[in-house]
């Protein structure tokens, strides 16, 4: 009995704690309490005041937080609702698939932290020793025509994990159109095996619903995606995290796949209804997106290419200047979007006479040596706790993405044109990029975060950089290191 009330403990559990997050976040004003009981892991700063900033993004995101907590509740009385002790099945190849489909569930259902824990490499070579076997031994388990288009279709898709993994290594790039395809080709295998399971009479037609929920919602996620990206000038905004964790639907898939496996074999296991059904869960997807995104929407930019700079004189002209520097913050985008930062931030920076921007302790007032004396090689240079980098352009805004971290990241140069990296010392406790909203006539088009994660002390300052055909791109990355030496990678 204890098992089948596992799933109802499981979600009331959750319900509490949300709950409690929830009259925290009634209390303070802020999502942080809610976003980290619902989607198991904390709110970084930079995005806390993000939301704190925008009003209708902090509305969004609470929408959509309740709608994730009444999925994942869903989900979690799916997934740990087991049924009565079954004899171990007899095929050895079933009894590892089983063991598969679970480690499986329990990597669908870990938070995702903001900062990886692992470096790319090792976190994809890992998602790839537990996929690849579980493929193959799901198309080999399955009875009839379908297991070979399974089987067949199960070694591009981990080819195309396998490239994923390789795009984490220095120096190699993956053709894009071969991962395309083997992507392509790794939906057609959950295509193949969904077909086989209804055919194959182990599971149930609710277990194989829950499979095409999850391909439903995984095609619906980009269109959701354009949406929020399209609609909301606040660039940093942390929806886009948000839609990955409306796909409960993958983690009940798996969890019911393993346990049917055990049913007597040829006969269909009892039916659990499933709810809410298809249609809600998909408005449950869309909606809280494509609704309530209304008051701030913004047609899309119809091209990359940069606008002059309108008149900032002049009241008349406030409102202009706003949506400029909104439209053009709506242009960038984080060219680490994989990599979580412990704060980070992505914006236009508006570049004046002569081009170029600062890195810089803005509380500290002793003097020291002037860094632009170490621009050696006409790209970066530092002294003391300023740090000066040179840019392309002039007189027009470019994307700059700025990362901070705990510890030193790791080095991927391939994009890149040129990266170098430099030390600077905070000894108030801050490290910033001059704002353009603050007043000036240079700087970003939003409040980027302070870099210096650890307070006081030194830190290391690496600096990509790039130009494009949509314009020119700069990445900075900040973390502890007590080095004061200057690098150049290219």
């Amino acid at each position: 009995m204890s098992r089948e009330r596992a799933g109802w403990m499981a979600a009331g559990v959750y319900l509490a704690v949300s709950a409690a997050g929830a009259v925290v976040t009634a209390v303070t004003g802020r999502l942080d309490a809610l976003w980290a009981a619902v989607l198991w892991y904390p709110l970084d700063d930079y995005s806390s005041s993000g939301f704190a900033e925008s009003p209708v993004a902090a509305l969004v995101g609470a929408v959509g937080l309740l709608a994730i907590l009444a999925l994942k509740t869903w989900m979690l009385r799916q997934v740990f609702t087991f049924p009565p002790r079954a004899p171990r099945p007899a095929e050895r190849r079933t009894v590892w698939l089983r063991r598969l489909l679970y480690l499986a569930v329990a990597h669908a259902l870990l938070p995702r932290l903001p900062a990886a824990p692992l470096p790319g490499v090792v976190g994809e070579a890992l998602t790839l020793a537990l996929w690849w076997p579980l493929q193959v031994l799901f198309a080999l388990t399955l009875r009839g025509r379908l297991r070979v288009l399974a089987l067949v279709t199960a070694w591009p898709g981990s080819v195309g994990l396998a490239m994923i993994a390789m795009d984490e290594v220095t120096g190699v790039r993956a053709p894009r159109f071969v991962l395309f395809a083997c992507l392509a080709l790794a939906a057609a295998w959950q295509v193949a095996v969904l077909f086989g399971q209804h055919r194959d009479g182990r599971w149930s037609r609710d277990t194989v619903t829950a499979g095409w929920r999850h391909v439903t919602v995984t095609l619906a996620t980009p269109l959701a995606a354009m949406a929020v990206l399209s609609a909301f000038s606040y660039n940093d905004v942390p929806l886009m995290r948000m839609l990955e964790e409306f796909d409960v639907f993958l983690a009940v898939w798996l969890a019911r796949s393993a346990r049917e496996l055990t049913g007597p074999r040829g006969t269909p296991p009892e039916r659990t209804p499933l709810r809410p059904p298809g249609p809600i869960l998909l408005a449950a997807v869309l909606l809280p997106f494509l609704v309530l995104v209304g008051p701030e929407a913004a047609p899309p930019p119809a091209a990359y290419g940069w606008q002059p700079e309108p008149p900032r004189t002049g009241d008349g002209q406030a409102a202009d200047t706003e949506d400029y520097v909104a439209e053009a913050n709506a242009r960038c985008r984080d060219p680490w979007p994989r990599v979580r930062a412990r704060r980070q931030g992505t914006a236009a920076y508006f570049l004046f006479e002569g081009g170029g921007y600062g890195v810089h302790d803005p509380d500290d007032t002793t003097e020291g040596e002037d860094p632009y004396a170490s621009v050696d090689d006409g790209f970066l240079g530092a002294a003391g706790s300023s740090a000066v980098v040179m840019t392309y352009g002039e007189n027009e805004p470019m994307c700059l993405t700025v990362k901070a971290f705990g510890s030193a990241p790791p080095l991927r140069l391939k994009g890149w044109e040129q990266v170098a990296e430099v030390g600077v010392v905070s000894r108030s406790g801050r490290l910033r990029v001059p704002s353009y909203v603050d007043g000036g006539d240079e700087g970003a088009g939003a409040r980027l975060p302070n870099l210096a994660v650890k307070g006081p002390g030194r830190y290391r300052l690496r600096v990509y950089a790039r130009a494009a055909e949509r314009g020119e791109e700069h990445l900075v990355v900040v973390f502890p290191g007590r080095s004061a030496e200057k690098i150049v990678y290219r």
